[in-house]
């Protein structure tokens, strides 16, 4: 029985080591996530007044 429930306490504590991991991974996870989606507006925002300045110039060069 004693080794039973000293089986029980060590699941118990690595179970909480992973959650508190997987808790801390998420976190980050998102994080970067947010980094990357606010780059890509930015980029996408910058190709953008790119790209309506270069078509322009690119019209008045073809015609």
């Amino acid at each position: 029985m004693y080794w039973f429930l000293l089986f029980l306490g060590v699941v118990a504590v690595w179970l909480l080591v992973l959650a508190l991991l997987a808790r801390r991974v998420w976190g980050q996870a998102k994080a970067l996530t947010r980094e990357l989606v606010a780059a890509q507006s930015k980029l996408e925002d910058a190709q953008s007044e790119a790209g309506s300045g270069r078509t322009g110039e690119d019209a008045r060069v073809r015609a």
